[in-house]
């Protein structure tokens, strides 16, 4: 009988820590698409210098979240978005407006990739 609940007790936590990541890891990549689609609307907006100070902030947000998704759920998809973001910093200060807009809409779709790989999805089980 005390077997049989240890496997209970062990089952709830296994259960309880599964759903407590997979709440963290949507909750951070929910994040991360409002900043993206922020940044987008900015650079639509020809409002480069609160782009790049957007761009600069996600990447300092992005870094501190880095390392506990990385934990998580290593996978190199968390190291891509961290590219996108650079890539997309570099043209902001490099004032090229036009391929600035092209990687903030690649960061966008590069998050809600990641976030759709990583989060749980019957379809990715079965």
């Amino acid at each position: 009988m005390k077997k049989i609940i240890l496997v209970f007790i062990l089952l709830g936590i296994i259960v309880g820590l599964g759903v407590t990541e997979q709440v963290c890891v949507s909750k951070t990549f929910d994040n991360a698409l409002n900043q993206s689609r922020s940044i987008t609307q900015a650079i639509q907006a020809e409002d480069y210098e609160a782009a790049a100070q957007m761009t600069q902030d996600m990447s300092d947000w992005w870094s501190k979240k880095r390392d506990l998704l990385e934990f998580v759920c290593p996978n190199n998809d968390i190291k891509v978005v961290m590219v996108a973001i650079g890539d997309l910093k570099g043209a902001l200060d490099a004032e090229m407006w036009e391929d600035s807009l092209q990687k903030a809409v690649l960061l966008t779709y590069t998050v809600e990739n990641s976030k759709n790989l990583l989060t749980f999805k019957w379809k990715n089980v079965l």
